[in-house]
């Protein structure tokens, strides 16, 4: 009886001791977001829409894709670990959709997104947008305009109208 107390507290101050250890900087309150990127969701695709003012005619949706298997697997661990070691960063695959006019591209991105909940930052190839504001910002800082998240309703059905695939019946 005694031996299984000790064990137990033993195991209760070696994990008070990694908690407090391990504290990481705690990320930006999700209230103060105006931009929401669930980091532990790793079958949900995010789109983020931006415009830059001084190019009317252009139009940009990033796509934060789901991820592959074996990094949703990875992602088990996060959610195991939540209590001693919150998770603030994350990479994403993504997708631009890239709109001039009336031409349409698509493009996937070599580098993943870069997802910084401490600083409430993403990073996407050249550029960078402020979750607290929306702000699209070049890397060397000069703005670029604004970004705003997209419902996922709204982003797949404009995904599907740039590859020119019907909308389900009953969809607006």
């Amino acid at each position: 009886m005694l031996r299984l107390s000790l064990r137990r507290s033993f195991t209760v101050l070696v994990l008070l001791a990694l908690s407090a250890c391990g504290r990481a900087p705690q990320p930006v309150p999700p209230e103060s977001l105006v931009i929401r990127i669930n980091i532990l969701c790793t079958t949900c695709d995010e789109f983020l829409r931006c415009e830059d003012p001084g190019k009317p005619a252009e139009s940009r949706v990033y796509r934060l894709r789901e991820k592959s298997f074996w990094a949703q697997v990875a992602t088990i661990w996060d959610y195991l670990v939540q209590w001693i070691r919150r998770k603030t960063t994350d990479a994403r695959p993504v997708t631009l959709y890239l709109e001039r006019g009336d031409v349409r591209t698509r493009i996937d991105l070599e580098r993943a997104a870069q997802l910084d909940l401490v600083a409430g930052r993403l990073s996407v190839d050249d550029t960078t947008i402020d979750l607290r504001d929306g702000t699209w910002r070049a890397t060397n800082g000069e703005p670029r305009g604004t970004c705003v998240q997209m419902p996922r309703r709204e982003g797949y059905a404009l995904v599907r109208r740039w590859l020119g695939r019907p909308l389900p019946t009953g969809a607006p």
